[in-house]
């Protein structure tokens, strides 16, 4: 916080010589920006979002308004998300912020920028690294925030809250089950079953997969439909079609925004039975309170494509060749 100085003047022949020639000088030193910092030794801000807010008068994608960007009043417009000067700015704050393990800004980008692809291609990497990583951060910190409400749902006997959660998260015989009439064990299993379930994915592995699905965030299904982790529907008339097939029964999953896309790939990860040896490898390593890397963790996807284990060596070697463990600490400001 900036301190406040009060100049007091004592005798009345000094301030009236103050008035006529002190202020002039004070208000070219204040222009000029030789006073703030030097005198008063002000620290200049690390990170400035002047830069995002220059043009309010534009029209803008506001993310409040948008689905699951309700919390985060930050906001950038059209012109800024597609302006390479300022994203690549932002990249570097991003980055710098990693680097000197400060708090990342709750700062998200709704899409893509259209000309990603024009970046030099290390340029690329940072910008596409610094757009996804507090996606991911907030992604995980939803997952977080649902497994506490999942705990004091049991606390409370909450049982619709119970049936809702055992229902999103396709509990085994769910729907064979009367929540109103459940047994004590049967309920336990449930609440194991979830506590499984629900939990946050390494960053590694998210920043690696939506690397490798999404080309960087240059494909056609990222750049159209918001699309980072190439998840298909069977659904009719739903997701865009692959060029070449358009008859085909699947198309891959369209989002509103990268958060809807992230929190999609979460919960396909944490519900999907071929996913299950995963959670069971980062539940053991939550209960003995090792460490759970994204590195690790990738053994287990290997039913995630079609190329089976291949997959899993892309993973790991996107996550050694790009050094993603390094964003392991990376957190966002505090609210």
């Amino acid at each position: 916080m900036l301190k406040k100085y009060k100049l007091e003047i004592s005798n009345p022949c000094e301030k009236k010589s103050y008035n006529i020639f002190f202020i002039p000088s004070l208000i070219l030193l204040l222009l000029s920006g030789s006073l703030g910092l030097a005198i008063f030794k002000i620290d200049s801000p690390i990170f400035d979002f002047r830069l995002f807010t220059r043009n309010l008068n534009k029209p803008s994608v506001e993310t409040n308004q948008l689905n699951k960007f309700n919390i985060n009043k930050n906001y950038l417009s059209s012109d800024q998300i597609n302006n390479k000067d300022i994203v690549s700015e932002w990249s570097k704050k991003i980055m710098y912020y990693v680097e000197n393990n400060l708090p990342i800004p709750r700062m998200y980008f709704p899409y893509i920028p259209k000309n990603i692809n024009e970046f030099e291609t290390q340029t690329k990497k940072n910008v596409f690294i610094s757009i996804l990583l507090p996606i991911a951060l907030r992604g995980n910190e939803l997952v977080l925030e649902e497994r506490k409400l999942m705990k004091d749902a049991f606390l409370s006997n909450n049982i619709h809250k119970i049936e809702n959660l055992a229902k999103k998260y396709n509990v085994k015989n769910f729907e064979k089950m009367n929540f109103g009439n459940l047994a004590t064990k049967n309920i336990l299993k449930v609440k194991n079953e979830l506590l499984m379930k629900i939990n946050k994915i390494p960053l590694a592995m998210i920043l690696s997969q939506s690397i490798i699905e999404s080309g960087w965030g240059s494909s056609r299904f990222a750049q159209e439909g918001n699309a980072l982790f190439g998840e298909w529907t069977w659904k009719k008339n739903v997701g865009i079609k692959p060029r070449g097939n358009l008859y085909a029964n699947f198309a891959v999953k369209n989002f509103k925004n990268l958060l809807e896309s992230l929190n999609s790939y979460i919960l396909n990860l944490n519900r999907h039975p071929a996913y299950s040896e995963m959670r069971k490898f980062r539940a053991m390593k939550y209960k003995t309170g090792k460490k759970i890397t994204g590195y690790d963790t990738a053994n287990f996807l290997n039913k995630y494509a079609e190329i089976g284990f291949e997959y899993v060596t892309k993973i790991e070697n996107m996550i050694k060749s790009n050094k993603l463990y390094r964003f392991r600490n990376a957190k966002l400001e505090s609210y």
